[in-house]
């Protein structure tokens, strides 16, 4: 609704750039220290994941790292999934609090969405070389779904148009946003 076909078709600029190893590893402990300054409550889960990119670029931990992606992460997701489930209710889930909730972030995902786009487009009017308008959809911390429904939306339009390393990387910079939002809305609420 927010883009027009010609703005949906523009293509990125493919290059890929190899990313020096220093720099790699450096990432990872530049964001957990930042982000302790700006949001002290969200060093838990952001050093969580900053330290599994740690963990994966650094080389030394292989077998550590394969395990933490895969059956860790899967092993982690079924427990998680188990000690909500079990807590929950129909009486504790179904109520109007909990409903309010869900509509709020529906609107904010909307408005996350809207805004990601429409400021893509404003960017757009300073720059030489355009950004596809679609990008700014993906950074929303719904991870990697968005990501991908940007790519595919991209292909529909163009079958040439490669988004989906644009729309990743605007992804997990929107995933760290939500953190650290949420954990800014935390400290100031709590």
């Amino acid at each position: 609704l927010l883009t027009t076909k010609e703005e949906r078709r523009i293509r990125m600029d493919n290059r890929t750039e190899k990313v020096p190893k220093y720099v790699r590893i450096l990432f990872p402990i530049l964001v957990t220290l930042l982000a302790g300054i700006i949001a002290p409550v969200s060093v838990a889960l952001i050093g969580m994941l900053m330290f599994g990119n740690l963990i994966r670029e650094s080389g030394v931990l292989n077998k550590l790292s394969n395990a933490a992606q895969n059956e860790l992460s899967n092993i982690i997701t079924l427990f998680l999934g188990i000690a909500i489930g079990s807590t929950m209710t129909a009486s504790a889930f179904l109520n109007q609090r909990t409903l309010l909730i869900l509509l709020m972030g529906l609107v904010a995902f909307i408005l996350d969405t809207m805004g990601g786009i429409l400021f893509a487009k404003t960017f757009n009017l300073f720059r030489k070389q355009k950004i596809n308008p679609m990008i700014g959809a993906a950074g929303i911390s719904a991870f990697p779904m968005s990501a991908r429904v940007v790519h595919r939306m991209g292909l529909e339009e163009d079958p040439n148009n490669f988004l989906i390393m644009y729309a990743t990387g605007a992804n997990v910079a929107g995933q760290i946003g939500s953190v650290l939002a949420g954990s800014i809305v935390l400290a100031l609420f709590l």
